[in-house]
């Protein structure tokens, strides 16, 4: 059942990449994975995002990993910093922003980053097992129902499971089976 969850995660985050590399449009996501989330963004996140985007707030998604939250489009170095040294790391040259895509892995999360103007904002965070949750309690292998009685009904619907969106973040729940196989918070981010 794991091999199956990430051959979903990392064939949608393959097909992101594909997309963004190709894609003509004013804004592209940015695929990020979360852990336990809550409500509260880094404090002043906002003012410092980079132009084109929203500001990262209260008014989007934010995930919260050991009491540290991850909101999306925020500067990532502080956030990075207070997640502690205890991660993986991979960076590639991206192709749809200036200079390098990053990607730190924290056990149960995978948090990626995008550069702007020489800084490092938060682009996604990705839940790769069932030890995390969203701030709401949903996780991997949660039903439908708990989904929609979470997040209601109004959200796209595509092949592969819903999307939310709230401010400048999306929230993606793969599903199959009537059952969450993945999750994603999102930056939009304007190009």
């Amino acid at each position: 059942m794991n091999k199956k969850i990430m051959s979903l995660v990392l064939a949608g985050t393959m097909l992101f990449t594909l997309a963004a590399c190709s894609s003509d449009e004013d804004t592209a996501p940015v695929v990020l994975s979360g852990g336990q989330a809550s409500e509260s963004a880094v404090e002043g996140a906002g003012e410092s995002a980079p132009e084109g985007s929203q500001a990262a707030s209260t008014d989007a998604y934010v995930f919260v990993y050991n009491g540290i939250s991850i909101p999306m489009n925020a500067p990532a170095d502080d956030i990075i910093a207070a997640l502690g040294d205890s991660y993986s790391y991979f960076e590639a040259p991206s192709c749809a922003y200036e200079g390098m895509d990053k990607v730190y892995t924290y056990g149960s999360i995978e948090v990626r980053s995008y550069t702007r103007e020489g800084v490092d904002y938060i682009a996604a965070v990705v839940l790769k097992d069932d030890t995390v949750s969203t701030p709401e309690g949903i996780r991997i292998g949660s039903t439908d129902e708990e989904v929609t009685s979470v997040y209601g009904t109004e959200r796209s619907e595509g092949v592969a499971g819903y999307e939310y969106t709230m401010g400048d973040s999306y929230l993606s729940f793969v599903m199959e089976n009537g059952k969450v196989m993945a999750i994603t918070y999102t930056a939009i981010v304007a190009t």
